[in-house]
C-alpha cells in the first residue's frame, strides 16, 4: 500500500499532512501481512481509521494547510474531546455515546471509528490466525 493508493481510495483524506499519512500507511504495511486477499482492504481501513482518529484531534488549521500551528494558537484553538462531531477539510467525523459498537469486546481503539468497526468485522472473517495488535 502507498499513501497515492489509499488518497486514491478515500480521496476525502487528501488534507491529512503527509508525515500523517506516510507514518500510517508504514504501520498498516507492517501490521498486515498475512491476510490473503484482504491484506489490502485490511491496509485501507487501519489506515482510514487511524486518519479518522487524527483528525478528531487535529487543529483544524493544520488539516486545512499541512502546516504546524504555534503553540499559542494550539493552546488558544485546541479541539475539546468531548466534541461529538467535527468536520475538517472534507473528513467528517463524529461520536455517539452508547452506541452498539460498545458491545464489541477487545480491538482496542478499533471501536472508536466506523472504519475500525469495518475492519473488526473483517478481523473475525480472518479464520487462518491473522492477528491484529492495537
Amino acid at each position: 500500500m502507498t499513501s497515492e493508493v489509499f488518497l486514491a481510495f478515500y480521496p476525502q483524506f487528501l488534507g491529512i499532512p503527509n508525515i500523517v499519512l506516510d507514518e500510517y500507511v508504514k504501520q498498516a504495511n507492517l501490521r498486515f501481512e498475512d491476510f490473503l486477499e484482504s491484506t489490502e482492504e485490511a491496509r485501507r481501513l487501519y489506515i482510514a481509521h487511524k486518519l479518522t482518529l487524527y483528525a478528531q484531534t487535529a487543529i483544524p488549521s493544520v488539516l486545512e494547510t499541512g502546516v504546524a500551528p504555534s503553540l499559542s494558537q494550539i493552546s488558544n484553538k485546541g479541539v475539546s474531546a468531548q466534541e461529538l462531531s467535527k468536520s475538517v477539510g472534507g473528513v467528517s467525523v463524529s461520536k455517539t455515546e452508547g452506541s452498539a459498537v460498545s458491545s464489541i469486546v477487545g480491538y482496542g481503539e478499533l471501536k472508536q471509528t466506523e472504519f475500525g468497526v469495518e475492519l473488526i468485522s473483517l478481523l473475525k472473517t480472518m479464520s487462518f490466525g491473522g492477528v491484529y495488535v492495537p
